[in-house]
């Protein structure tokens, strides 16, 4: 039997696990990356979520950003017009939870990116939560279909 949450890579940025009692592609940002390995990042991890949906079609997607720190508005740009295309359309995820940091400044991206993605992508069917911890953010992604 597989272990609920597996370690899928760890790098400078990131740490990303699959967690099979969701069963969810989760990610949590160690600091801040720079805006290129930010970017890196994030296609690393839609590749990680393509690979492993065709084994769990109702794969779930949360990302930690507590660590994150302020994006710049080139990521911000990057992220509406890039970033939304490659997890929604392409990697095809439908069910995404983003867990906030205390600092509203480093927020400010990840709320904008959730804000434009809910009316870009709500006919589509895709759901986006905002939590600020794990346990909210998992209780959500375990009640939603």
């Amino acid at each position: 039997m597989e272990p609920a949450i597996t370690t899928i890579f760890v790098n400078d940025f990131v740490i990303c696990e699959l967690d099979l009692s969701v069963p969810v592609l989760k990610h949590r940002w160690l600091r801040p990356p720079e805006s290129q390995e930010f970017r890196d990042t994030l296609v690393t991890l839609q590749k990680e979520y393509i690979k492993f949906k065709d084994k769990h079609p109702n794969l779930k997607w949360l990302v930690d950003t507590e660590l994150l720190g302020e994006r710049t508005p080139e990521d911000e740009k990057w992220l509406e017009e890039v970033w939304e295309q490659l997890l929604f359309v392409e990697a095809g995820v439908k069910i995404h939870a983003v867990i906030l940091s205390d600092d509203i400044y480093a927020d400010y991206s990840m709320e904008k990116f959730k804000s434009l993605a809910d009316s870009k992508f709500r006919e589509t069917g895709v759901k986006l939560g905002i939590f600020m911890n794990e346990k909210d953010a998992n209780q959500w992604l375990e009640e939603q279909d």
